[in-house]
Order: C-alpha cells, then structure tokens, then sequence
C-alpha cells in the first residue's frame, strides 16, 4: 500500500479479506491520513466456517469462502483525521493478535481516508528446529510442517495452550510442548521457565495451579503431576542435579497431597470433580462422552467419586518421583516412593478391577461399571497390568463409541501406551485425524477433535515427538542423555531416516524393513553418547 495508498471517498464503505497465508500471530499496524471520524474495524478470524442452525459453527475445508464465514475477535477504532501524508495517524495494539484471515471494514464519514499499510509483525520464540526426519509415508511431510507450525504459534514469553483464546501455560499442555521442543531443538529455555512458574504457584496445601503463571487460582489435581513430569523429563535430556534439587521439596509435597488423601482402601479419594462444581477441578480429557462433567470421568458423580484415573496419576508421578530423588543421592526417599506407589498398585487392582465386554479392565472408579480408555493406558504406563492385559483392553474398546475415547489433548499418552504394550501400528489409523487437517487446508494443528475450537493447540503437535524419538527412537535412557536405546517403533513404515538434535550433539539413524519386515538400522553417535545393547 506505501506504494499505491487506497484512498477512500468521504460516506464511503470498503470490506476486504487480507489472507496471511498460514496461522500467524504479530503485532498489527495500520497506517492512516485525513478521514476524520471514519469507522475501522478489523476482524481476526483462524479460518472460514460453516454456521449451524443451533447458532454453532462447523469447521471443515478452511478455505471454503463459498460456504464459510469468518468469526473471531474484532479491533473498532475510530480515526482521529490527524495524519498527514509526511506524518500519518499509526493504529497499533498493545498485543499481538493471532489470526489467519483479517476482514476489515471501513466506514468513512465527512472526509476522504487514505490507507497507506496494512503490515504485521511475527512475533513468536525464537525456536530454532534443527531436527529432520523422512519416512516412507508422503502424509508425514504435511503433518509435520503444520505440528511445527502450531508448536511454533504456541511459544511466546510462555508456552501457551492457544494463541488464539486463552493465551494460558497449561501443565499437561505444557509437559507435552516442552518434550516436543527438546526433540526438535534441544532447546530447555522455555522449559525452565515453565518447571519455575508452576514450582511457584504451589499453594499451602501442595497443589500447583494448572495454570501458571495466573492472576486466578484453577487447580487441576492431575496437572500437578504433569509438572512433576517436566522436571523427570529436564532430567533425562539435561542431567542438572541442581534443577531437580530445587524442585524436589516441591514434588514432595505435591505427592504428599495425595498421600493425606488416600481412602481407607488405600485409593486416591476424591479431591476433585466436574467443571465449576467443585473446589478442583478433576479434568482427564476432552472426550465427547464426559462433555457434561468438563472432561471429568463420570465415575465420579457415582459411589465415593474417587477416579481411578487420579489413582493411577498419583502412582506414575511417585514412579518418576523416585527416579529424580534417587539422580540427586536420595536414595531413602526414593525408597518410600516406591513402596507407597507399590501399595497404590496393589490397591488399584484389588478394588477397581472389572469386566468389559468380557474382557478385564480396570473401572473408572472403585466398584463402578464404567470404563474408559483413558484409565486403561495410565494402567498400561504404571505397570498396573502386564502389557499383554492391557493391549488386549486397548484393542477391546479403542473406537467402541459406548466407550470414552482419548481426543486429541490425550493422544501423546494413547501413544505411549500403543508403544508399551506392543499395539503401535495402531497408531497409523489414528494419524487419520491428522491427514484430515492437511486435507482441510489447516495450516496448524486443531485443539480438539470433539469439537475444534481452535485451530491451532500445540498438545496435537505430536509428530514432534513421534518421528525423531519414537519412528527412529532417538530418546535418553539415562540423564542427560548419556545413553539411548534406539529402538525405532516402526509401525507400519517401511523405512525412515533423519538427524535428531540432542544436548549432546546430532544423532543419524537410518533403517529399512527387509522383506521379512525385520529393521535394519545404521546409526551415528555424537561424542559422549553410547548406546544401550
């Protein structure tokens, strides 16, 4: 526009869609001269989408401009008239907006108006993806240009669940993105900031906020586990005794929360429930069957309302909780971990085993008949059942729509445990939900699958991870990365190859499934590394 201003007459409108090509956020800035009273109004929208009769709004192809209509949050000034064309009148927000489309309005009144720029400043962290990986499925290259982009969109000062809406540092947000980073840039910066602002917001009785840092208190009991969890995963890629050190008391006290809360059957009880119905809120997953409860397990409106789920949290944080005490020479406290996680698993089995279908599972709370996915994989990571009884639970309800199903927000954790107990070729039908968004034009990464509320959550980044630490198994074994096991889950690839960034340096690996659909794998180490036979 600097070089061909649009001038608009005086009781005059214009209404134009600028397209940024892809899910951006910047600093927006607008140049303006004379039009004194005119009326500007831009509208930053993710995509275009089709209104519903129930007032809703259902996104498909995000291009569609035939069909679609764009929604989103809206910036109203009114023009001063006192910019001149060697002085003009600047509009800039105080904070960046995130947008793919912005529709502006224009409205003039008694005097011309001359736009001269419409421009727009990324903004974002520095992340600095050094990792490359390809596979022999051509999908993989399009799911990982938009996880990238939508990690990316997610990391400011703070990493944010979406850029879009709430802008907050979620901890089960939070933990997934921080493991995501590491495997593609080695990069701990914005990790250590978030283990610091969740360490920060403990309150008196242990509990981290869930979101941190906040003005508003909002404490999901479970999160406080995720939390745990970044520090053992700092520990792992980075070896700093220090870190873990000062987080240490905080954990402790984190898992004596739950400790004092333990039911005469030795069960986590309930501290928590629905959204806004309770002190904490005892969130899980997004999945459409738990939507009346905000994501909690509806186990918990029947009998004592303790959820198994919460149980099994409270086990795998003292499972990991013992390896970081036992890295810093605690090794009397790692001990008493894992004899309470030793009791908790016993205690898990003896009251919240049934039936599904007859197959064996574990119920979503004690003595209630209901199950889920959900409660079945933390089952699978704690070693609360064998791997073998738990993948044939897996492959018993994973997709029966009677059933409550991992969304989007879960699925790092549904991978996790497709990968323990053998069932990782499972994952290829999964990927679906992701060739969808490349096929929708989406240019990040949807929030949830249930209802997509925005378009870019950088918890579905999952490919991140996937690719360089999984398909070629690129992961710590020992602190600091001083070893790594590369045993590549191949699934149902053929062939993948790619170099993954580690603190210690570039790791190669390369392998191909021979016609007996036995790997076979070449590898380079950086110094310092080795591998474990």
């Amino acid at each position: 526009l600097e070089d061909r201003p649009v001038i608009l007459p005086a009781h005059s409108n214009m209404v134009v869609v600028l397209d940024a090509g892809e899910e951006m956020t910047g600093y927006l800035s607008l140049a303006l001269s004379g039009g004194r009273g005119a009326r500007l109004e831009l509208l930053e929208s993710e995509c275009y989408a089709l209104w519903q009769q129930d007032g809703s709004l259902r996104k498909e192809d995000r291009m569609d401009k035939s069909r679609g209509v764009l929604s989103g949050y809206r910036d109203t000034f009114t023009v001063l008239g006192c910019g001149t064309p060697e002085r003009q009148e600047v509009y800039s927000p105080y904070w960046f907006r995130t947008f793919r489309f912005i529709q502006m309005e224009v409205q003039t009144g008694n005097e011309p108006l001359t736009l001269s720029r419409v421009v727009y400043e990324e903004t974002g962290y520095p992340l600095e993806a050094s990792t490359e990986v390809h596979t022999s499925d051509p999908a993989m290259a399009g799911i990982w240009d938009i996880s990238l982009r939508t990690l990316r969109r997610c990391m400011h000062e703070t990493y944010m669940d979406c850029p879009f809406y709430e802008q907050l540092q979620y901890a089960m947000d939070g933990r997934s993105e921080i493991l995501y980073t590491y495997a593609i840039s080695a990069d701990d910066r914005l990790a250590r900031q978030a283990m610091e602002a969740f360490r920060l917001s403990q309150r008196p009785d242990g509990m981290t906020n869930s979101d941190a840092p906040t003005a508003k208190g909002n404490v999901i009991p479970g999160f406080s586990i995720y939390y745990l969890l970044m520090v053992h995963d700092h520990m792992m890629y980075f070896g700093n005794k220090a870190l873990v050190k000062e987080h240490l008391p905080a954990i402790d006290r984190i898992l004596a929360f739950f400790d004092r809360n333990l039911t005469e059957e030795g069960l986590v009880g309930k501290i928590g429930g629905p959204i806004h119905q309770t002190k904490y809120w005892s969130f899980i997953d997004w999945s459409l069957l738990w939507k009346a409860t905000g994501g909690v397990p509806t186990a918990t409106l029947k009998g004592s309302g303790s959820l198994t789920a919460e149980s099994l949290l409270y086990l795998y944080g003292l499972q990991h909780a013992a390896e970081l005490a036992e890295f810093v020479g605690r090794a009397g406290l790692a001990e008493e971990y894992r004899q309470r996680a030793e009791r908790l698993k016993i205690a898990v089995r003896q009251n919240c085993a049934g039936t599904y279908k007859g197959q064996p599972m574990l119920q979503d709370g004690p003595g209630i008949d209901e199950y889920s996915v959900h409660t079945q994989v933390f089952a699978i990571l704690t070693d609360t059942v064998p791997a073998e009884e738990g993948r044939a639970a897996l492959q018993a309800i994973v997709g029966d729509p009677e059933i409550p199903q991992a969304s989007v927000a879960f699925m790092f954790y549904l991978f996790r445990a497709l990968e323990k107990c053998g069932w990782y070729e499972k994952t290829d039908e999964l990927w679906e939900l992701w060739r969808q968004m490349v096929r929708n034009n989406m240019t990040t990464c949807v929030e949830n699958d249930t209802d997509a509320r925005s378009d870019c959550h950088a918890w579905a980044s999952l490919l991140c991870y996937e690719l360089p630490a999984v398909i070629l198994g690129v992961r710590p074994t020992e602190p600091g990365f001083a070893a790594v096991s590369l045993v590549p889950s191949c699934g149902r690839l053929r062939e993948a190859s790619g170099d993954v960034i580690t603190p210690r340096g570039l790791v190669h690996v390369s392998w191909k499934k021979d016609k007996n659909g036995k790997c076979d794998m070449t590898y380079t180490l950086p110094e310092g590394m080795r591998k474990n036979e």
